[in-house]
């Protein structure tokens, strides 16, 4: 899905996130992860996937309270883990196999400052 069609006016990207290509190994979601769409603008973070049938999740950044980051083993030496996000009456978004999730945690918390 093209980025710019989901962007409202006065809103920028800061952050495009990637799945790992671990992500891609599993058949049973592949049409999910090749049709996933995860970034961070200036004023929500957005997870998008689906072919046929698209399911989003978005929370503004001010209200994003918990960034929860689990990696396993295998994770740690590939550099991918589990990105769970937790925000104030926005509910909770669960990303599996995100690429340097670290790095989205830092991204999230800079884009609050």
């Amino acid at each position: 899905m093209n980025i710019s069609n989901i962007l409202a006016q006065d809103e920028q990207v800061l952050y495009e996130v990637h799945l790992h290509w671990f992500a891609y190994l599993n058949l049973g979601k592949l049409i999910r992860n090749l049709t996933t769409t995860i970034f961070l603008s200036n004023k929500r973070f957005f997870h998008g996937h689906g072919l046929l049938r698209r399911k989003t999740h978005e929370m503004v950044i001010s209200k994003i309270e918990t960034i929860d980051v689990s990696e396993s083993l295998c994770g740690r030496i590939f550099g991918y883990g589990t990105v769970f996000m937790a925000g104030t009456g926005a509910g909770s978004i669960t990303m599996r196999y995100i690429r340097r999730p670290f790095e989205l945690q830092r991204q999230i918390r800079s884009a609050q400052a």
